[in-house]
């Protein structure tokens, strides 16, 4: 019998849910919210993937997992000329700021040393 899926945690809402192409192509590819969280960590905030791993509460060979499926979606949707949708998956939102020393950009949450 499998093991149940762990939450992956996510820190930031995605701001846009979908981003379509300007050609009259319908078809979508479908992108999790932490697929997305995945790309944010490492291309965005410049992560290593043991970071990003511990920040979303993943092992790392989960995450890495996670980021090629995302990274594999969207260049389908670029070489293809596709619509992407960000919606679904197993997360949970942050309920409190990240145990490391690096805010993450548009964090929700501040540390009381920082102000």
């Amino acid at each position: 019998m499998p093991r149940m899926t762990k939450c992956r945690r996510v820190c930031v809402e995605p701001i846009s849910k979908l981003f379509k192409v300007d050609t009259k192509c319908s078809e979508q590819v479908s992108l999790c919210i932490e697929e997305l969280e995945s790309i944010r960590l490492i291309d965005f905030e410049s992560l290593e993937q043991q970071e990003a791993a511990h920040r979303m509460g993943v092992s790392r060979g989960t995450f890495q997992r996670i980021l090629y499926e995302a990274r594999r979606k969207v260049a389908i949707a670029l070489v293809q000329g596709k619509s992407i949708v960000v919606a679904g998956g197993n997360y949970e939102m942050a309920t409190k700021a990240c145990n490391t020393s690096k805010r993450c950009k548009g964090c929700k949450f501040f540390k009381e040393n920082e102000f």
